[in-house]
């Protein structure tokens, strides 16, 4: 059965994509392939970014799924991944994928904002079938560990 977690980001400073890089980085830093799914394109391209710059001591190999010839341990897309190892999928985007079941595990990120989604993803999540977790994150720093 897939495990589903929630990050609630309350008066946090990371935006929602900062966090999941810390995310990441600890979960590649234990061995983890992941898939980061995003909502669109855009937001796919921006992660790219954000992956590269986030952190200047630390280099986390990742990629689009777009290009089929290539494998990484993290891959980012707004589409279902093909993948041979689906261990770890962050979802960054407002809706469940319908390929969550795919993965052990699942991690949403939850701001202020965004509280709505997250309800509805949460209660989508239970009428899946699964008992998802909630973690408050409070007083993190941009940049530790």
């Amino acid at each position: 059965m897939t495990q589903v977690t929630f990050y609630l980001l309350e008066n946090h400073p990371l935006s929602p994509e900062q966090f999941a890089c810390r995310l990441i980085d600890k979960a590649w830093r234990n061995g983890l392939p992941m898939h980061i799914h995003t909502a669109d394109e855009h937001s796919c391209q921006y992660m790219d970014q954000l992956l590269w710059s986030w952190r200047e001591c630390s280099f986390l190999p990742h990629g689009t799924i777009s290009d089929p010839h290539q494998q990484y341990p993290i891959t980012l897309g707004f589409s279902q991944p093909a993948l041979e190892q689906k261990r770890l999928l962050i979802n960054l985007s407002s809706q469940v994928p319908d390929f969550f079941r795919d993965f052990a595990r699942v991690c949403e990120v939850v701001v202020e904002d965004q509280k709505a989604i997250s309800r509805a993803k949460f209660r989508a999540y239970r009428q899946a079938g699964t008992e998802p977790e909630v973690h408050p994150m409070k007083g993190l720093s941009p940049r530790s560990n």
